[in-house]
């Protein structure tokens, strides 16, 4: 499931045949008509589960989404909360300069004079995404994913500058 991205997430059920109400993470909504099948990720801890797209539609400047299977508000309003995650190629197409927090997992962490201090091993997403390192000692630290303390991820040499170099030597 690794190849996977969350897109976003379903709301609450609206209607009475299981149409369901979505929140897109990207703003956009044009890869969403497009989509055949789609896996969602309760947030109660059930396991995931691939539902096939009987329907897609733009109401009041929302998606809403009709899954095979659910046919009822009931069974609708259980997936409220769920990650809509998709293959990458399904997703928002990307536009110049933007990448994916998963494209950040595995890139170099060095300081501005070239010192390595480590690598990204996992991206927390929250308010202010938190990169966590590891250092080649195996301690890991975290760092907000700003400007104050990171620069531009290079993607193409799949390094990322740690700013604030001094987060790395608290440890």
């Amino acid at each position: 499931m690794d190849e996977l991205i969350v897109i976003g997430t379903v709301r609450t059920a609206w209607g009475v045949k299981g149409w369901v109400k979505l929140m897109s993470f990207s703003g956009e909504w044009a890869h969403f008509a497009d989509l055949r099948s789609v896996v969602l990720r309760p947030k109660s801890g059930r396991s995931v589960r691939e539902y096939q797209v009987e329907g897609f539609r733009i109401h009041n400047g929302g998606g809403m989404m009709k899954f095979a299977g659910v046919d009822s508000p009931e069974a609708g309003k259980s997936l409220a909360g769920s990650e809509i995650l998709v293959h990458q190629d399904h997703a928002a197409p990307l536009k110049d300069g933007e990448w994916y927090l998963k494209d950040l997992i595995g890139m170099s962490v060095v300081d501005p004079d070239g010192l390595s201090h480590g690598r990204i091993v996992s991206v927390i997403e929250a308010a202010d995404d938190l990169l966590e390192i590891e250092r080649p000692d195996q301690r890991r630290f975290m760092v907000p994913f700003r400007a104050e303390f990171v620069g531009e991820p290079n993607l193409s040499e799949g390094v990322l500058v740690l700013n604030a170099s001094w987060l790395a030597d608290e440890l």
